[in-house]
């Protein structure tokens, strides 16, 4: 596997698309940038997971599914 596009769809349906090292990473990126909303990490045309981050302010927690 190569790097993986990590796609970030905010509350507005903006999107931004990031090229990460690997999945841990992905993971990090995506819960310093998504308040509420939606990401996906992405191996080429091949959905890895899709992750939704849910909670508060202070007791948030990632539900990730499989492609």
């Amino acid at each position: 596997m190569g790097r993986i596009l990590l796609s970030i769809t905010g509350e507005r349906e903006e999107t931004l698309e990031l090229e990460v090292l690997d999945e841990a990473t992905a993971l990090l990126v995506a819960d310093i940038n998504v308040v509420h909303g939606n990401a996906e990490l992405w191996d080429g045309d091949r959905r890895i997971a899709r992750l939704t981050k849910h909670g508060g302010t202070h007791g948030t927690f990632w539900e990730i599914a499989g492609p």
